[in-house]
């Protein structure tokens, strides 16, 4: 049936229950409606959609089958979660195992150098491409809900990340400098892997909102688990040449590596992107809407997440790359159990998206809250770990010039913690296109974070695990309020 077919349809409501207002668009089987032989339908609003009814995807289809048949959806829907979780532990093991090789084989200054690259590299991708990460997933998951066409979500990105990657090399080019004696202290190798390493997972992060997009989670994971590998894989050389060079190199191939193989296994489900209804294609100006707050976001995420070494490098003084290094050494290790949890955050917001779309508000809302619980419990766990056992942890992963007190390691478990009910709402803010008020409290908790760090005296691991503690507090304060507002009015 197409879609102009389907709108003369004029289903009739069962008895005992009242027809949808058209105020926010509902399945036909969750409202009550009996549905017409042929391809499943539902009622949109005017959110861009235009009214009346357009055809439904087949996993909407299949949730109107189960709870027609009696039976009920799962309460909360954490789709893949499980699978990115496993594989973002893996992918957190290597990374470490990365790291400690770094440390264990290069000088403390040069390991600082390895340091700053990982932060500089991190929050370039970061800002300048999650937000197409994110853009992809949702609009790659609302489109197919809706029974509507994706590949003009790809065609749309890949003209933002042609442009982004342009505007890079001029921004290096008049950078490359400053970059390369301020950063790297004259390591010009450094700079063009800082470059390369940006473009590469500009690549994997698009790739992984495709793959988000389409909620297989499966070639998701392969793509943590191939940057992962093949980081370690390029800088095992380290072990009969101490070069911070190699590492550099492991840093930069990582990027476009990882995604290379889960692209290839998944092509058949992209292509299928073109099918689906195309009466309203996805615009560019779309893309740019939703991602403007997204960068925001992911500006301010990742300063508090990878920017601590910068502070300190960016505060000078003689032993300022090996304090960055112990700083570093001291954020990654409190954020070994985040690994474990972060796969929930990797699948919320396609899966949120998708509830948001088919109007299945209430497990929205109960997945959203349940998962922060839980988190609220972890963050429990993890400070206690920290305090307890993170001074040894430093010292035997490490060596013995990476030192760290326990109270220290402690405040960033508190900020480890938060993030982690950050990312969540964050999330479903997005995925309720709610991104300006998530993007206000992310900025206010990175100027915080800055703040606190400049107005603090005393050791530098000190000053940002202080700075840390409170910005993600205040933010899960923040956001926490923002999304009870929002979900008052389901």
């Amino acid at each position: 049936m197409s879609c102009n077919q389907a709108r003369t349809q004029k289903p009739t409501a069962r008895t005992g229950t009242s027809q949808t207002d058209g105020r926010r668009p509902q399945t036909l089987a969750l409202r009550g409606f009996n549905r017409p032989n042929g391809p499943r339908i539902m009622f949109l609003n005017g959110r861009g959609r235009g009214s009346g009814v357009q055809t439904m995807s087949t996993h909407a289809a299949a949730t109107i089958d189960a709870v027609e048949a009696g039976g009920t959806p799962r309460r909360l829907e954490l789709s893949g979660a499980g699978l990115l979780s496993a594989a973002m532990a893996g992918a957190g093991l290597l990374a470490y195992a990365f790291h400690i090789l770094a440390a264990r084989t290069l000088t403390t200054s040069d390991y600082g150098q390895v340091a700053a690259l990982w932060a500089a590299l991190f929050i370039g991708v970061v800002v300048l491409f999650r937000p197409l990460e994110q853009t992809t997933a949702r609009a790659v998951a609302d489109r197919l809900t809706r029974g509507e066409e994706a590949a003009t979500v790809l065609r749309s990105i890949a003209i933002v990340y042609v442009s982004v990657l342009v505007a890079l090399g001029v921004a290096a080019a008049f950078a490359w400098g400053t970059l390369t004696d301020r950063l790297f202290l004259g390591s010009d190798f450094l700079t063009a892997m800082l470059v390369a390493g940006i473009a590469g997972y500009g690549l994997q992060y698009v790739a992984r909102g495709i793959l988000g997009g389409l909620r297989w989670f499966r070639g998701l994971s392969g793509i943590h688990l191939g940057d992962g590998a093949i980081r370690l894989l390029v800088a095992l050389p380290l072990l009969t040449f101490a070069s911070k060079d190699v590492a550099a190199a492991a840093l930069a191939a990582a990027g476009i590596g990882g995604a290379v193989v889960p692209l290839w296994q998944g092509r058949a489900q992209i292509a299928a992107l073109r099918k689906g209804a195309d009466d309203e294609k996805f615009q560019l100006r779309e893309a740019l809407r939703f991602a403007g707050p997204a960068s925001v976001i992911a500006g301010s995420d990742q300063l508090l997440v990878n920017g601590a070494p910068l502070l300190v490098i960016g505060a000078g003084g003689g032993d300022a790359s090996k304090a960055a290094a112990v700083v570093f050494a001291a954020t990654m290790l409190v954020r070994v159990p985040v690994f474990l949890f972060s796969g929930v955050a990797g699948s919320i917001l396609p899966n949120l998206t998708r509830l948001n779309a088919s109007a299945d508000h209430r497990r929205f809302a109960t997945t959203v809250v349940r998962v922060c619980l839980v988190f609220a419990a972890a963050t429990v766990a993890i400070v206690a770990a920290a305090a307890l056992f993170g001074p040894e942890g430093m010292r035997l992963l490490y060596g013995a010039d990476y030192t760290a007190p326990a109270s220290d390691l402690a405040l960033l478990g508190i900020g480890a913690g938060c993030y982690l009910a950050c990312a969540t709402m964050s999330q479903a803010l997005l995925a309720l296109a709610r991104g300006l008020q998530a993007a206000a409290a992310w900025t206010v908790s990175a100027a915080l974070f800055v703040g606190v760090y400049a107005v603090v005296q005393g050791a530098d691991l000190r000053r940002i695990s202080l700075a840390i503690a409170v910005a993600m507090v205040v933010n899960t304060v923040l956001l926490a309020g923002v999304f009870a507002r929002r979900t008052r009015s389901f």
